[in-house]
């Protein structure tokens, strides 16, 4: 069984690329929760990673069309 990737790491990695206050909105995750976890280390679980990753991979793959 495969293990599940590392979300917030490579949230974290890919941010750069991304206007996250968009990805946030179109993900359905608070901007300010997303920015607390990412600035400030406050609780942030890996469920809303997965969905920010696969947000941003959403955003990627749709702009490549």
């Amino acid at each position: 069984m495969m293990e599940d990737p590392d979300y917030k790491r490579l949230v974290v990695n890919k941010c750069k690329y991304f206007n996250m206050r968009e990805v946030c909105e179109k993900a359905g995750i608070n901007y300010s929760t997303y920015r607390g976890w990412k600035n400030n280390g406050r609780s942030f679980s890996d469920e809303k990673a997965k969905i920010l990753f696969l947000t941003m991979k959403e955003i990627c793959e749709k702009s490549q069309k």
